[in-house]
């Protein structure tokens, strides 16, 4: 089932689908009609989506808060689906200064969570959060949620995302990749979701 929770600014205003991809995971996407204005390289115009994971077994993970221009929305959806004192951890597989301001916001209401991220990763983040709780990964780190939930870590830096790792879960054989198979079209997935019943 897809839930959707939108603003109503435009005839296509921005909103958060939520849908269940896998066992005790859901994907929350914050999807933008229009083109962002760090997106203008591509010339798309088809509409962007940043997608945000959440993963339920005896610990809850987070993965890939989405940026700035969501942060409203997608804290409004979230909540409806997640008590804030169950999260236990927050995975960036990517930091850019958009989405601190999400992380902030996040570690407001839940500040018992604890942020994984790479080593270059906490260096772009440790001046702008002092007060937060931070576990470094490397290639082949392991956080076991329980329930099967054994994420396993894959360093993947580039040129541009020095700080880039991607996220195995075995239980569900789900890759994320944050930044990886990218694609600027928001209507694309939604369609799949409605062929597939999801």
């Amino acid at each position: 089932m897809v839930q959707t929770t939108a603003h109503p600014k435009s005839a296509k205003p921005r909103d958060v689908q939520v849908a269940e991809i896998g066992t005790n995971t859901k994907v929350l996407r914050s999807r933008a009609w229009e083109q962002l204005k760090f997106e203008v390289e591509y010339s798309k115009e088809k509409g962007t989506t940043s997608n945000s994971y959440l993963i339920q077994g005896h610990q809850i993970a987070l993965i890939d808060p989405p940026g700035q221009s969501f942060t409203e929305i997608y804290l409004e959806t979230l909540e409806q689906i997640l008590d804030w004192q169950n999260l236990d951890y927050i995975i960036l597989q990517h930091v850019n200064p958009n989405r601190l301001a999400t992380l902030q916001r996040l570690l407001e209401k839940a500040p018992q969570a604890k942020i994984i991220c790479s080593k270059p990763a906490l260096n772009a983040i440790k001046d702008t959060l002092d007060t937060i709780k931070i576990q470094i990964v490397k290639d082949g780190h392991c956080l076991d949620l329980g329930q099967g939930h054994q994420l396993k870590f894959l360093n993947v830096p580039t040129p541009r995302w020095v700080d880039g790792i991607c996220t195995y879960d075995p239980q569900t054989q789900i890759l994320y990749t944050d930044k990886f198979f990218g694609a600027h079209f928001c209507d694309f997935w939604g369609a799949l979701l409605r062929r597939s019943n999801l």
